[in-house]
């Protein structure tokens, strides 16, 4: 008896029935329930699983290789986007004082050329005594003939009793940038009147800077061109054949031309010379880059070297015509 009872006292195992200690069913499906529950007291179904990150989870995101490349990447887009931005101003500004700088040295230039010509912005050419307007000639003549002494500048002037004195009559304000041109023929054409007319022989001939200005002062004088007709003596509207014939036919009154043209049509003996006939210098106009017929070099060198020279000079002079300018 005694080996029995000290047999059944060693005797193990959770699954013996015998051992009077039968797990309840209530009390299994109660602590399943209770197991699965989260704190809100919401039953979580399986294989559910909150997916927030733990204490120190999200620590541990933020510093991993592939957040912190992105923050890196990020980090220096910016940095370059914003430096993109000041390159950008700084080209800007750049560029914004290089424009003035320019500007600053074209109105210096400008500025230049009116101190050597003797032109300044208020000065009306056609009211210039015949002192200035020598004067004035004189400093471009210098500017096509550098190295010549003064007794071959004398020979090169334009002779004072050749000059036109200014008119008696004073300006009328206008907004005509031609106004100062129309009075001034008008005055040139008046005694003229009663005066016929001769083929080849204009009664005024002006000379501008250029094809493009001699368009421009053609429609100018159109309403003041007298008696005769408006020559265009320029090499973009003619020929010279065509324009050397034009007057052997033609009665002009006006002609209007460039240097490098005239000066050919008077050594051909195309255009007739009188006491009467007078020149108008187109000395006031100025191009996009502020030079004049006195002062842009290949114009400045056929009025000196092609009109007042040779056998232009000689059929000027002798014919007695009187210099202005406008």
């Amino acid at each position: 008896m005694i080996q029995a009872a000290e047999k059944d006292q060693y005797k193990t195992g959770g699954d013996d029935l015998d051992d009077g200690l039968e797990l309840d069913p209530d009390f299994l499906a109660a602590s399943d329930e209770e197991g699965d529950s989260d704190n809100d007291g919401d039953v979580i179904q399986d294989g559910e699983r909150n997916l927030a990150p733990l204490e120190g989870e999200e620590d541990e995101i933020l510093r991993s290789p592939i957040a912190e490349g992105k923050k890196r990447k990020i980090e220096e887009t910016e940095v370059a986007e914003a430096n993109e931005d000041d390159d950008g101003d700084e080209e800007a500004k750049k560029a914004d004082k290089k424009r003035r700088k320019k500007e600053k040295e074209k109105e210096r230039k400008a500025k230049k050329r009116q101190s050597k010509s003797g032109i300044s912005d208020d000065t009306i050419p056609t009211h210039l005594s015949t002192d200035d307007l020598s004067n004035i000639l004189l400093v471009s003549i210098k500017e096509s003939y550098p190295s010549a002494s003064q007794v071959e500048l004398d020979d090169i002037v334009i002779p004072q009793e050749n000059l036109l004195p200014p008119p008696n009559y004073s300006l009328k304000k206008s907004d005509d940038p031609f106004a100062p041109l129309q009075e001034r023929i008008e005055s040139i054409l008046k005694p003229l009147e009663k005066k016929k007319i001769v083929i080849g022989q204009p009664q005024i001939i002006i000379l501008a800077l250029s094809g493009l200005r001699c368009a421009d002062v053609v429609r100018g004088v159109r309403d003041v061109k007298g008696n005769g007709e408006v020559a265009k003596l320029f090499a973009k509207h003619f020929k010279l054949a065509d324009q050397i014939k034009y007057l052997q036919q033609k009665k002009v009154s006006i002609a209007v031309g460039t240097p490098a043209r005239v000066g050919k049509l008077l050594t051909e003996g195309a255009i007739k010379i009188t006491s009467d006939t007078v020149l108008l210098l187109d000395i006031g106009h100025q191009d996009s880059k502020t030079r004049t017929i006195l002062n842009l070099p290949e114009v400045r060198d056929e009025l000196w070297k092609s009109v007042f020279a040779g056998q232009s000079r000689k059929t000027l002079l002798s014919g007695g015509i009187r210099i202005g300018a406008f």
